[in-house]
């Protein structure tokens, strides 16, 4: 005996919004700024949100920690379709030496209203994104430098260290690489992101073993 089961269920919902801006820069002249969030779903929307102080791993990862040094009001926030809400922010931390990194945590919450059938029958996908505050310091110096630059065990490993007071964004990285008589060996190209204040990324380029054995640094 064969017994099927079909659980009928819609498709998945997701809401739709907008958030701008999504940079956020304050400094001594401003260290307040406004966030507006336009819902273009068909249903209420709502969010919960926070601030986190940001770090990042050699490797890229948000190492986020939760802070008082920005405050944003309100903390819990329902937006009608089609109406634009604002936020505000503000830091209550004096500016450093160097710039202080934070991220805005923007949670979808589920509908109020949502009925114990309406959450069987469907999937609904909740939004979690995060947005960079950046609290400049008295002094914005840009300064770079690429170190470390190696080729063992079948890589190539470099990092990109920002020994300046505030951010840099790096778009992309080209890597090129010629063998012992000069003969184009090796070109590629790596994604770029944030490298915050007195931070650095570290990058390790996979070799095959011609590449390996025949690269010249």
């Amino acid at each position: 005996l064969l017994v099927l089961f079909f659980l009928q269920t819609e498709e998945g919902r997701t809401s739709t919004f907008n958030v701008s801006p999504l940079k956020i820069v304050l400094s001594g002249k401003s260290s307040s700024a406004l966030v507006e969030i336009t819902n273009q779903s068909p249903e209420p929307l709502r969010l919960q949100l926070s601030v986190s102080s940001w770090d990042q791993s050699p490797i890229g990862e948000l190492l986020l920690k939760e802070t008082d040094e920005v405050i944003l009001f309100p903390p819990l926030l329902t937006v009608e379709p089609g109406e634009k809400r604002k936020i505000r922010l503000g830091a209550v931390t004096p500016r450093g030496a160097t710039e202080k990194s934070y991220r805005i945590i923007l949670e979808e919450l589920p509908p109020a209203a949502e009925s114990p059938a309406e959450a069987r029958n469907q999937i609904r996908v909740l939004t979690r994104m995060t947005i960079p505050v950046f609290l400049e310091s008295p002094k914005q110096v840009a300064s770079g430098t690429i170190a470390d630059l190696t080729v063992q065990r079948s890589a190539a490993s470099f990092e990109i260290r920002n020994t300046g007071t505030g951010h840099f964004s790096v778009e992309h990285i080209d890597v090129k690489g010629t063998g012992s008589t000069g003969k184009p060996l090796l070109t590629r190209r790596l994604d770029g992101w944030y490298v915050l204040a007195g931070g650095s990324r570290r990058y390790d380029l996979p070799l095959s073993a011609e590449e390996c054995r025949d690269l010249r640094i």
